[in-house]
């Protein structure tokens, strides 16, 4: 006996999740207000030290695909010694945000 089973319009709906970065962002900004109106930081240093943070937070974000170097398809060739400058951009080619 074959089950079938239909897609009925609820399970077809994807639900709406906000990214991490989103909810990181937003939580330096309620930091920021909070700094600012309960104990009195002055703005100018607020906005420098979250311009400082914005810079170390995003380049987390983007070498967030190079956890492990050791997927790449070079990873035999660098233990032969064998590698060119025009393997290894061809590899990161496809990371983006890469140096």
């Amino acid at each position: 006996m074959e089950h079938h089973t239909t897609s009925s319009a609820s399970d077809t709906t994807s639900q709406v999740r906000i990214p991490t970065a989103a909810w990181v962002l937003l939580a330096a900004v309620v930091i920021a207000f909070i700094a600012i109106i309960v104990f009195k930081v002055a703005v100018g240093t607020v906005i420098t030290f979250g311009l400082i943070g914005l810079m170390m937070f995003s380049h987390l974000i983007m070498h967030g695909g190079h956890s492990s170097h050791s997927t790449h398809s070079d990873h035999t060739s660098s233990q032969t010694g064998i590698s060119s400058d025009a393997d290894q951009k061809s590899t990161h080619a496809g990371h983006g945000g890469c140096h």
